[in-house]
């Protein structure tokens, strides 16, 4: 594990060491996205397919709900009902 501490330049802006370039696979010129949960924060490159990484994000809430189809079903009967 790299520890390291970076100064901040007047514009709030900072030198992405070199260690930490190299882990996430950024280049001059890539993009990272910041997550900031309460006092943590985390760096991650930007995912080539934002598609393939939030596929799957709400598997739990759907299963909750009884599966997407049983979802949909429920839906649809509720549109019909309040349009009789």
């Amino acid at each position: 594990m790299l520890t390291t501490v970076v100064k901040l330049s007047e514009r709030n802006q900072m030198v992405l060491p070199k260690a930490a370039r190299e882990a996430l696979g950024v280049k001059p010129g890539g993009r990272v996205m910041v997550i900031v949960e309460g006092q943590d924060v985390r760096l991650l490159p930007e995912p080539e397919s934002w598609s393939d990484y939030i596929y799957g994000l709400g598997k739990s809430m759907w299963e909750d709900l009884g599966g997407g189809e049983n979802f949909l079903r429920e839906e649809r009967a509720a549109w019909q009902e309040s349009t009789d």
